[in-house]
Order: C-alpha cells, then structure tokens, then sequence
C-alpha cells in the first residue's frame, strides 16, 4: 500500500510540474539530465562532439533507422519505434558537450522515448 502510495504522488508531482523537473538516471555511474520541454531531453557531458555523435549513431542505428545525419551541425534524426528523434550535439568548450534528445509521434510529445535515448547514449560512452 505504501509503495502505491508513493508512487502516486511521484506521477502527480510529474504531472502538475511545469517539465522542468531535474531528473537523474543511471546505473553505475549516475547520467544526469533534465527535462527542459515536454518532448526534449538535455545533459551536459565530459566527452568531446565527436565522441557523443559516434556514440549517438551507434545507439541510434541500434534503437532504429538513421534518417538524416549532419555532423558539422552536430545533429542527427531518426526514427524510433514510430517516433521521429532528433539528436543534436553542441560543444560547449573544449572538454563539455551538452546532449540534446527530442522526441515526438506526429504532433504528440514523447519525453519517455527522448529519455531513453539519452540514457542509452550517455551509458555507452561509458
């Protein structure tokens, strides 16, 4: 009854929130990111542009089909599971990327898949 209970109120506090909220996922290591809009996932990471892009590919090509990629714009877009995922990379200084995954089916949001895409990333660089 209990664990019911709390997980309730983790779905109402994610439903009334304005998307904003700091999430952390991971595994051994903890991957930080967030929600920065109802269908974008975002993180900051140690790795260089072309590190998180070939890592990016290799999930990508894994999870679905690589429609378009642009790696001067630091930018690939696919889809998965239906869903159209634009991945886009942008070197902050010489030893920070920040990562970028969004997500949506047709006009529909899809943080969940945008998510997981980033986690699956940010966990093979490992």
């Amino acid at each position: 009854m209990k664990n019911t209970v709390k997980v309730l109120l983790a779905v109402l506090l994610c439903i009334f929130s304005s998307g904003c909220v700091f999430l952390v996922i991971g595994g051994v290591g903890a991957v930080g990111g967030y929600a920065i809009s109802r269908d974008t996932f975002e993180g900051v990471s140690s790795k260089g542009q072309e590190e998180l892009l070939a890592s990016a590919h290799k999930v990508l090509s894994i999870m679905g089909t690589i429609t378009d990629e642009r790696p001067k714009d630091g930018e690939i877009v696919a889809t998965v599971n239906g869903n159209h995922v634009i991945v886009d990379v942008v070197q902050i200084n010489l030893t920070t990327s920040k990562l970028r995954v969004k997500a949506r089916n047709a006009i529909f949001p899809r943080i969940g898949v945008a998510q997981e895409v980033y986690t699956k990333i940010m966990n093979q660089l490992e």
